[in-house]
């Protein structure tokens, strides 16, 4: 079914796996697909892999790297290879990984608080905790106050939330999770050395390991602010050797390190590309690497790539912005050459039969707030013939089978060109028209779309079945691709599904895309389309990504309907979900408080989690922390509303779990309000951040945030079919009808094959 061509390397714009694929592309020089060696030059960490030799479950391998060679110098905190040491055989199910002991119980006059501020209104919800300040029962007192601290430090009054902290310590001078949460809040106000003092005072209270672990990377931080690296590098070492949920932010913080020293400095290309090896969203060290990467003035190239990456996920950028046009005009070449598109030389399927099915349109080239993007110029190529119709004069031409054609967007006429090859106009359109094959199994190639904004959307080349309308608007043209549902399906799920290998997890997949599509077809009928390639739950790449798995696994899964559900699907999921579905056997007993969401997101995955990661350092797509630079927050704020400098970070509306719906910027000159999820990952990340379901350290420098430390779990939605867990349920023996009914308990399930309904 498909032929050979030559590709250029994937460059998905607005998504974020394309960080770690343009460092890799970018920087060839290192290696930045060793797992998880921390230098070039050293062993490579394996895989946790089932082999006859490997440890048993519980125990720990170490290795220790090579001494210095004699006469060879060695540098205080200066990274080199005699101060690293490897674990060889990284073991995520030990046990000491997985003792999620954390109680998230709450007093029971407290109850009824929490569930206050789960509804959102984050004033309310502070006031009515107040009112337990000062409660009799110390174990109320204490935990209103960790919850006022808590909320006092979302809302920019450090001093308050200090002032709550102390006062919860005092009551509860036993209880780690206060101790711990003091330390993040002195650390928040900038009180370093007091900070890791309470950090230390905590390992006397527990020693579990999620305490730990969290005290051992604020202490780390706070030495890395304080200005001691040394220190710093040695605590990041160590946690890189030893935390798999905090490799690709401990490889960050070394390459930060390193970056500043000037005896390590050509390391931190090396921990950074790292850093995106394990981590495809990790923003700040696409940033670093694009600093670093000007120092190398042969290699122009790279520069333009990393800028070029920055600025199409953050248009405010202006730096980027100004590096983007420089490195363009160097480069003396069109700069889309440059960039990582996908470029097909010819339809790659050829031939796809279709399946009779409910039509779907479909826009595409859409940018990342889901608005397909006006086009000036696009070539075309089928894979038979293909002709063209007005809406008014019907048939109007033909085109041969592997022949180029143009559609071209004429400033003076605004209206449509369709040229030749050559440049000669065969048909000109003010009025929408469309173009299809003649015979319907054959495929058309939409290439070389060019925009206004070559940083708009990904303008990577798609093979399509069915018929493509032309709409013609004022800046140029839109696409639209109407299409069988069935024959979509397949190329969503190669989008979507990629890592995928269990057949019931692809089948379940399937089920959920069929209806969510009848669902878009329905709700959006009078409209121009009903969904784009790059909606919140349907992402197209082509109908030439698709693979025979998935074609099998949309035949075999036509005879189940999904309705009345909340349809959606999320790629990697923890044991708590927007829709209470817990991914593991073993459900932590957590309910939200602000307080609570903070412990969350500091414990482990339970060791039967459904979405654990078959590579265990890449356990990022289930928990993750990034560290974002507080003034390109506010300049992506202040694109849209004039708020001065960043002063909090006020969660608004929330899930029932916590995760943020909607967030409040507040500034010194005023605030904006954030009303979607999407747009809160842009304002704090440029799109970045695997979900919204997170908790924040803002840095303080006096009134304004100059840093914030973001910790989250989950990648999606957190709504409906989590595909990692899918591919889990899958290993463990269910079928793709027990998947759906795991992920959908309260769906309406019907067989259309034998009438059963579930």
């Amino acid at each position: 079914m498909r032929k050979q061509t030559t590709l250029c390397a994937v460059f998905a714009l607005l998504v974020m796996p394309s960080l770690a694929a343009a460092a890799v592309s970018a920087a060839p020089q290192t290696n930045a697909a060793a797992e998880p060696a921390v230098l070039a030059s050293a062993p490579q960490t394996e895989a946790a892999a089932p082999a006859a030799s490997a440890p048993a479950v519980g125990e720990v391998t170490y290795e220790e790297q090579s001494s210095p060679e004699p006469g060879e110098e060695h540098t205080v905190g200066a990274v080199k290879k005699s101060a690293l040491v490897a674990r060889v055989d990284l073991q995520l199910n030990d046990t000491i990984l997985h003792s999620t002991v954390l109680d998230y119980a709450l007093p029971q006059p407290l109850q009824a608080v929490a569930e206050k501020c789960a509804e959102g209104d984050n004033d309310e919800c502070y006031f009515s905790y107040k009112a337990f300040e000062n409660a009799e029962d110390p174990a109320v007192a204490a935990q209103a106050n960790l919850e006022l601290s808590v909320l006092s430090l979302q809302r920019g009054l450090v001093k308050q939330a200090l002032s709550y902290i102390d006062k919860a310590a005092r009551l509860a001078p036993e209880d780690p999770f206060i101790e711990l949460t003091r330390g993040w809040t002195l650390f928040a106000a900038g009180k370093y050395k007091q900070a890791r003092k309470s950090f230390a005072d905590m390992l006397y209270l527990t020693a579990d390991f999620e305490y730990a672990s969290s005290a051992k990377l604020g202490t780390a931080l706070a030495y890395y602010f304080e200005g001691d690296k040394a220190q710093a590098s040695s605590d990041f070492q160590y946690i890189y050797t030893s935390n798999p949920y905090l490799i690709s932010f401990a490889a960050y913080m070394m390459g930060q390190v390193a970056a500043s020293r000037k005896d390590s400095r050509k390391l931190a290309p090396v921990f950074l590309q790292q850093a995106l090896s394990h981590d495809g969203h990790n923003y700040p060290a696409m940033q670093l690497l694009a600093q670093l990467s000007e120092k190398d003035k042969e290699n122009k190239t790279a520069s333009f790539q990393y800028y070029s990456t920055l600025f199409s996920l953050d248009p405010t950028n202006e730096k980027a912005g100004k590096k983007v046009a420089q490195y363009a005009e160097d480069l003396q070449a069109d700069p889309a050459a440059y960039l990582f598109y996908l470029r097909l030389d010819q339809p790659i399927v050829q031939e796809l039969a279709s399946v009779p099915s409910e039509k779907i349109k479909m826009a595409l080239y859409a940018d990342r707030w889901q608005q397909p993007v006006a086009l000036k110029r696009v070539t075309l190529m089928a894979s038979g013939v293909m002709s063209v119709w007005d809406e008014r004069l019907g048939e109007v031409l033909k085109s041969p089978s592997y022949v180029t054609r143009v559609l071209e967007f004429n400033e003076q006429t605004k209206g449509i060109d369709f040229k030749d090859a050559r440049g000669h106009v065969e048909f000109s359109a003010r009025r929408p028209f469309v173009i299809r094959p003649v015979k319907e199994e054959k495929t058309l190639l939409v290439k070389d779309a060019a925009a206004a904004d070559l940083f708009a959307a990904d303008f990577s080349d798609k093979e399509l079945k069915g018929d493509l309308l032309v709409l013609p608007v004022a800046e140029g043209m839109l696409l639209v691709n109407e299409v069988m549902a069935e024959d979509l399906i397949p190329a969503l799920l190669a989008t979507q599904a990629r890592e995928i290998k269990e057949p019931a997890a692809l089948q379940a997949l399937a089920v959920v895309f069929r209806a969510a599509l009848q669902e878009a077809a329905q709700q959006n009928a009078d409209q121009p389309y009903h969904i784009t390639d790059n909606d919140v739950y349907f992402k197209f790449k082509g109908i030439n990504l698709t693979v025979q798995p998935m074609l099998e696994a949309v035949k075999s899964s036509r005879g189940l309907e999904l309705s009345n559900t909340n349809l959606g699907y999320y790629a990697s999921c923890g044991p708590v979900s927007y829709d209470n579905v817990g991914n593991t056997e073993n459900r932590p007993n957590y309910t939200y408080s602000p307080a609570n969401l903070s412990k969350y997101m500091l414990s482990n995955p339970p060791a039967d989690l459904y979405s654990t990661p078959q590579d265990p350092t890449q356990w990022s797509a289930v928990k993750w922390v990034y560290l974002y630079d507080g003034a390109e927050i506010a300049a992506r704020v202040n694109a849209r509303a004039e708020i001065g400098s960043l002063r909090a970070l006020v969660p608004q509306k929330l899930s029932p779990q916590g995760r943020v719906l909607s967030m409040r910027f507040e500034g010194s000159k005023g605030s904006y309000l954030a009303q979607t999820p999407q747009e809160v990952a842009y304002l704090l990340s440029a799109g970045t951040m695997p979900s919204t379901f997170f908790d924040m350290v803002p840095m303080y420098k006096g009134k304004n945030i100059q840093r914030v430390l973001v910790r989250g779990y989950d990648s999606g939605t957190g709504v409906g079919l989590c595909v990692a867990g899918a591919e889990g349920l899958a290993g463990d023996g269910s079928d793709y009808q027990g998947i759906i009914k795991y992920y959908f308990p309260n769906a309406r399930i019907l067989d259309t094959q034998t009438g059963e309904l579930h």
